[in-house]
């Protein structure tokens, strides 16, 4: 039986420019997959409540936020810290110091780097929200950032890793960043590049579709436009490669789907030598774009 309520209502116009010139592109996990004709964005045309989703991610997803093995491999760290120390980098190149707040911050991982700044973080996953709060206490909050309540200041930097794609309302999200950030202050947003060769040769292939897992897919295009009607300007684009084991990259390909060949593949090899080869990874199918509040 479907977690999700059969009669829910759709999506008329693009939800970042409000254009209703929308065609349709492919069905998967019986949503209906669709692309504004003006500024690229994909997305899910059916709409889905914040209730369904949390349902979705805790019993009806395979590849959930409180079952992702390869996040809660302790062994993947290394690999992770490869991303957020290029990341930590650029980061600084713009600012040396201050209050950062990353949304969606898992157990900590990326926070862990970003030593000499006064670090918070955000996570729906109570989980691993815990070992966060574990770290860095009452800096942590556990929920959705729109339950988030202003702490009383406004942050230097605001990150959102492979977060944006997952939330309901995402104009909605850039909004309230710029609403906690300082003038002047940095947004960091990390999502997949619909706009990449490798996502556009893939079609529907490519590994990012996992409807309502992520509920919306960014070309740059689409990215820059959210960013300007959020009062965001643009700085610039980064393609960051990463590390990973060769058994994870059967896992994003299984897309979640527990009985297909590539989760198969990934379960033969996980844990062993060949598994936990390290593969560097750069099809520039992941962008990472930073961009000043007004």
């Amino acid at each position: 039986m479907s977690l999700f309520n059969q009669n829910r209502t759709h999506h008329s116009s693009c939800p970042i420019c409000k254009n209703e010139n929308l065609q349709y592109k492919y069905t998967i996990n019986n949503f209906t997959l669709v692309q504004c004709q003006s500024c690229r964005l994909l997305f899910v045309k059916e709409k889905c409540s914040q209730e369904e989703l949390d349902v979705n991610y805790k019993v009806g997803g395979d590849m959930t936020i409180e079952e992702d093995w390869v996040y809660l491999d302790e062994e993947n760290t290394g690999n992770l810290k490869y991303y957020y120390k290029n990341l930590r980098s650029l980061i600084l190149k713009q600012i040396s110091f201050g209050k950062i707040l990353d949304v969606g911050c898992n157990a900590g991982q990326f926070l862990d780097e970003m030593n000499g700044f006064e670090r918070y973080g955000i996570d729906r996953s109570p989980s691993h929200g815990k070992i966060a709060k574990e770290k860095y206490g009452e800096n942590i909050f556990i929920g959705t950032f729109e339950d988030y309540q202003s702490p009383g200041f406004l942050f230097d930097c605001i990150t959102l890793q492979d977060v944006l794609d997952h939330m309901v309302d995402p104009l909605e999200v850039l909004k309230k960043c710029n609403q906690l950030l300082k003038p002047g202050g940095l947004l960091v947003v990390k999502v997949h590049d619909m706009s990449s060769l490798f996502a556009r040769t893939m079609g529907r292939n490519f590994y990012a579709f996992i409807p309502p897992t992520h509920l919306f897919y960014f070309s740059r295009a689409a990215l820059v436009t959210a960013l300007e009607k959020t009062s965001f300007d643009v700085i610039f684009f980064r393609h960051l490669g990463h590390l990973m084991f060769l058994s994870a990259i059967f896992y994003r390909l299984s897309r979640g789907n527990k009985e297909s060949l590539f989760f198969k593949l990934y379960k033969l090899i996980d844990k062993t030598r060949l598994g936990r080869k390290k593969i560097y990874k750069n099809l520039h199918d992941i962008v990472t774009v930073f961009a000043k509040k007004r």
